[in-house]
C-alpha cells in the first residue's frame, strides 16, 4: 500500500537567511556575477564598481552591454534554482550563483535590463526584508522605474566612455543594503571603513585578474575575449604559469572519461615549473609571477575559467622548497560529477580514483622542483646570503636584552605568544593557527630572526611569522620595490644593511608585542599602507646595476 504524502512548504524566511550563509568570499561573489555576464549574458564588456559613496555607504554594481532581459528572463535569472542553460558547456551551474552570491553580502539584490531592440527597461529585485515580513517568496517584478532607469543609463554610459561603444542593450546588478562587506574576521565593524573597502578591492582586482584570465587576455584563444574594468580600470590578466617567461613545461597529460550519456571527455594537465629568481633577467616579470608558498599548486579550470586554487586538493601538502611548481587542470562541464562542483563552482569534492592518479604523478614533479629549488638555495648559501650573517650573530647575542615577546608550548602541543597583552593564541591543540600572526610550513630557515621572502600577503614590505622552531621573525618582501630599489644597492654594504634589518627586526618585535585578536588588524592596515606609499614614493627610483649582471 502506498503511504500518504504531503506537500510541506519550507520556512521562507529561515531559507532565504540560509542561502547567506554559503561562505562566499566578496571575490568570488562577483566573479560569480560576471559569470551570468559572460556566459548568458554574452557580454563583451564588464564594469564593477566597488567602494564608499561620500556618506560611507558601501556601494557595490556590475554593469555589462550584454544582450539584456525581458520580464521573463528576469523572471528566470531572480528564480532560485533557475532553468537550465541551453548550451552544457555554461559557466552557470545550478541557477542560484546570482542570488546567493549576492545576499550573502547584501539583504536587498536588484537587477535592471534592456533587452536587444526593446523600448522599454525593465527590473526585478529581492529584498530579504520583504520576504521576512510576508512570509512570501516576493520578487519586485516590473517595467522600471525612474531611479532605476537612469541607474541603468548611467552604467551604459560608463561602459561606452571606457570602452568607445555605445551599448544597445545591457544588464546592471546593484547590490542595496551591503550589511556584511566590511566585517572584520570577528563580525565587527573595521575601524577604518575607507582602508578596509580598499583592501576589499584590491584583493578582488587580483582575484579578477586570476580567474578570468584566458577570457582578459586578448593573445588567449581558449576563450572567448571579454574586457573587465573595475573601478574605471582596465583589468589585465595574470597568468600563475608564466609562459613564455622563462617557466618550464616538464609534463603534460590527457585523462579521458566516461560521462552517463556515454560520450568521452577530456581534462588536461600540464604541469610547469618556474625559474627561480637568479635565472632570469627580465626581474620586474618574475615579480609579476610572485613565486611563492600561497602560489603553489593545482590550478583548476571549469570552461576556462579557474574555480579551485591554488591548493594541492588533497593530493599532498604545501612545501617551501616547492613554491616554484604550479599545476594546471582543465576540464570542461560535462565532468561536472567527476570534479564534484558545487553551488560556487569551488570547494570541489575530486573522484578519488583521479586523485590517487594526480597524487603518484606529483611525486615525481615534487621532486624535481624540490632539487632545482635547493640547487639555487646551494648557490646562495655559498655566496653568504644564507647562514651566519652579521644580522644573526649579533640578534642572537644581544635580542636576549630586547623587549620582546616569548612563546610558550603546552604538551597538548598549545602555543601561545606571551606579550604585553597577555596570552595570545597563536597554535591551537588540534593545530590549527589562530591567524593572529603566520605560522612558517617546512622552512629551512626556521633558526633565522630575518628572513627573505619571495614576496608577501597583500605586497607588503616586511610582516612577523613564527618559524617551526618557535622563533619570531620578521620576514623581508624582497620582491617589493623599496626593497629592489633601496636596500638591494647598498647589500655590499654589511653596516648598513645590519642597521637596516634592525630596524626592521625592532619594528616587528614591537608589534608583536603589543598584537592581540582585536589590534592585530590596526597593525595590518599600518604595514599595508606604509608599504604602498614606499611603492609609490620609489617609483621614479631606477633598479639597481647588481654586480652578477654587469
Amino acid at each position: 500500500m502506498p503511504k500518504n504524502t504531503k506537500i510541506v512548504l519550507p520556512n521562507t524566511e529561515r531559507v532565504i537567511e540560509g542561502f547567506r550563509e554559503t561562505g562566499y568570499s566578496f571575490e568570488a561573489s562577483i566573479a560569480d556575477i560576471i559569470d551570468n555576464s559572460i556566459g548568458p549574458g554574452r557580454a563583451e564588456n564588464v564594469s564593477v564598481t566597488a567602494g564608499l559613496d561620500p556618506a560611507g555607504v558601501v556601494v557595490v554594481q556590475v554593469a555589462d552591454d550584454g544582450v539584456g532581459m525581458n520580464l521573463d528572463g528576469l523572471e528566470n535569472a531572480m528564480r532560485y534554482g533557475s532553468e537550465r542553460q541551453h548550451t552544457q558547456n555554461s559557466l552557470s551551474k545550478y541557477g542560484l550563483g546570482l542570488k546567493t552570491a549576492s545576499t550573502q553580502f547584501c539583504r536587498r539584490l536588484v537587477v535592471v535590463s534592456r533587452p536587444l531592440d526593446a523600448e522599454a527597461t525593465y527590473a526585478a529585485a529581492w529584498d530579504l526584508d520583504t520576504v521576512a515580513e510576508s512570509g512570501q517568496w516576493l520578487l519586485e517584478h516590473d517595467v522600471a522605474d525612474e531611479s532605476e532607469t537612469e541607474e541603468l543609463e548611467d552604467a551604459l554610459q560608463e561602459l561606452f566612455t571606457l570602452t568607445g561603444l555605445r551599448p544597445a542593450s545591457g544588464t546592471l546588478v546593484i547590490w542595496e543594503k551591503v550589511d556584511r562587506l566590511l566585517k572584520t574576521r570577528v563580525g565587527q565593524e573595521p575601524k577604518n571603513p575607507r582602508l578596509a573597502m580598499k583592501r576589499s578591492e584590491a584583493n578582488l582586482r587580483d582575484h579578477l585578474r586570476m580567474v578570468f584570465q584566458r577570457f582578459i587576455d586578448s593573445g588567449d584563444r581558449r576563450a572567448r575575449n571579454v574586457n573587465i574594468y573595475l573601478n574605471g580600470e582596465k583589468l589585465q590578466p595574470w597568468d600563475p604559469f608564466a609562459e613564455g617567461r622563462g617557466s618550464d613545461l616538464v609534463k603534460e597529460k590527457t585523462f579521458t572519461f566516461d560521462v552517463p550519456d556515454g560520450s568521452q571527455h577530456t581534462a588536461l594537465l600540464r604541469a610547469f615549473i618556474l625559474p627561480r629568481k637568479d635565472e632570469v633577467e627580465d626581474l620586474q616579470g618574475w615579480q609579476e609571477a610572485r613565486v611563492s608558498l600561497d602560489r603553489q599548486g593545482i590550478y583548476l579550470y571549469r570552461e576556462n575559467r579557474l574555480i579551485e586554487g591554488p591548493s594541492w586538493l588533497g593530493t599532498g601538502v604545501a612545501e617551501t622548497h616547492i613554491n616554484n611548481l604550479r599545476v594546471e587542470l582543465s576540464f570542461d562541464a560535462q565532468l561536472d560529477p567527476v570534479f564534484g562542483v558545487g553551488i560556487k563552482k569551488s570547494g570541489v569534492h575530486i573522484d578519488d580514483a583521479l586523485i590517487d592518479q594526480l597524487t603518484d604523478m606529483l611525486i615525481h614533479l615534487r621532486r624535481e622542483a624540490n632539487k632545482r629549488s635547493r640547487a639555487g638555495n646551494a648557490k646562495a648559501a655559498a655566496s653568504g646570503t644564507i647562514g651566519s650573517r652579521p644580522t644573526e650573530v649579533t640578534l642572537g647575542r644581544l635580542k636576549g636584552k630586547l623587549t620582546i615577546p616569548s612563546i610558550s608550548t603546552s604538551p597538548d602541543g598549545t602555543v601561545v605568544m606571551v606579550n604585553k597583552t597577555g596570552d595570545v593564541p597563536i597554535i591551537a591543540p588540534d593545530g590549527q593557527p589562530s591567524g593572529i600572526i603566520n605560522v612558517t610550513v617546512d622552512d629551512e630557515f626556521a633558526s633565522m630572526n630575518v628572513v627573505r621572502r619571495e614576496s608577501l600577503k597583500d605586497g607588503v614590505l616586511w610582516d612577523m611569522s613564527l618559524s617551526t622552531n618557535n622563533i619570531l621573525q620578521v620576514e623581508l618582501n624582497a620582491g617589493h620595490d623599496w626593497y629592489q630599489k633601496a636596500y638591494l644597492p647598498v647589500a655590499s654594504n654589511s653596516t648598513i644593511v645590519q642597521a637596516i634589518e634592525f630596524l626592521f627586526y625592532a619594528l616587528a618585535q614591537a608589534e608583536l608585542d603589543a598584537t592581540n585578536a582585536e589590534s592585530q588588524e590596526t597593525f595590518e592596515e599600518i604595514r599595508i599602507d606604509v608599504s604602498r606609499n614606499l611603492r609609490k614614493l620609489v617609483k621614479d627610483l631606477p633598479y639597481p646595476v647588481l654586480p652578477e649582471e654587469e
